[in-house]
């Protein structure tokens, strides 16, 4: 664990954020330009936000909707290029 004191969350809340993430393993960076990859714990823990809304919005008449992933154009060229030799 990194002894670095944290960023001031009053005075930059994102860099703190971001490093609390870090430490605590919950998240890093993905492939495509702004993506994460949510690491159990983190994923726990949205599994968690995610039953304590869900019941709030359904509450209100709101259904739950998921947009599609982003994926770069470069990783599925070498998806493409994997399977190509497998045809």
């Amino acid at each position: 664990m990194s002894t670095n004191k944290l960023p001031s969350q009053t005075d930059d809340f994102p860099a703190w954020y971001n490093e609390v993430v870090k430490r605590a393993d919950l998240a890093e960076h993905g492939p495509a330009k702004g993506s994460m990859i949510i690491k159990p714990h983190g994923y726990a823990i949205w599994e968690l936000t995610q039953r304590a809304l869900d019941d709030r919005f359904k509450a209100t008449g709101h259904e739950n909707l998921y947009f599609p992933l982003l994926i770069p154009m470069s990783l599925l060229q070498q998806e493409a290029d994997h399977v190509e030799g497998f045809a």
